[in-house]
């Protein structure tokens, strides 16, 4: 039996619209938690943009699948159902979290940006682990919620203008000591310790980097439907 190594153009186009859910109609009625995920059934991420030109971009992306819906509901679903977890994936997105476990060999080598001003932090370690220390205690918080401390050099152009605090934060998040358990209006993250937003199933999941790497490239390769090596 041969096997087809080509495509044309036209269907191409049609196999990368179908796993992306364009090969339905939106729905006729409300759009509700379940129609939500099915976004997710095909997208299987949603790659977070806040730039707010229309309105965040990320919204737009569900609506081009549902027609409209209520974004306030659609914050809840994600944030509320346990069935998701921000987390750098190729950028910050919402993944499902199943792949908590499959991201750990991102978490483990990830590394502060070079224009972080923790670099140049008196004490770094130190007040990195009271920042944990006072979510242990305390609760989830905001970068507001810290203490503020002064930056430790003046900022160039083009860096970030972030508090230390914030940087933190995001340090701590992306090393994987910190999750995201919801957004203010504003956007603005609010972190937790994984043990209180993780359910405990993905939490002791283990995987190798090379399971990992195989079934994420699974993921990808269904979610694209079709794609070149690059994409992938």
């Amino acid at each position: 039996m041969s096997r087809r190594v080509s495509l044309s153009a036209a269907e191409a186009r049609r196999v990368a619209l179908a796993a992306q859910g364009f090969d339905r109609p939106r729905p006729g009625g409300r759009v509700n938690r379940q129609h939500f995920a099915r976004v997710f059934d095909n997208t299987r991420l949603l790659q977070l943009d806040y730039v707010n030109v229309l309105i965040p971009a990320h919204y737009l992306v569900v609506w081009s699948r549902l027609g409209a819906y209520d974004r306030q509901q659609f914050d809840q679903f994600i944030h509320s159902s346990g069935q998701f977890t921000e987390q750098w994936a190729h950028e910050a997105c919402i993944v499902p979290v199943s792949a908590w476990p499959l991201l750990e060999f991102r978490r483990a080598s990830w590394k502060p940006w070079s224009s972080s001003p923790l670099r140049h932090l008196e004490n770094t370690e130190a007040y990195l682990q009271a920042v944990l220390e006072q979510v242990r205690a305390q609760g989830a918080v905001c970068a507001n919620d810290l203490p503020p401390v002064p930056a430790p050099r003046k900022p160039k152009a083009g860096d970030w203008r972030r508090s230390i605090a914030r940087w933190a934060l995001e340090h701590h998040f992306g090393k994987g000591r910190l999750t995201v358990r919801a957004r203010k209006s504003n956007f603005q993250r609010i972190y937790d310790l994984p043990e209180r937003v993780i359910p405990d199933a993905q939490l002791q999941a283990r995987a190798d980097t090379h399971q990992s790497q195989r079934e994420l490239l699974r993921m990808a390769a269904q979610s694209c439907g079709v794609a070149a090596l690059q994409d992938l």
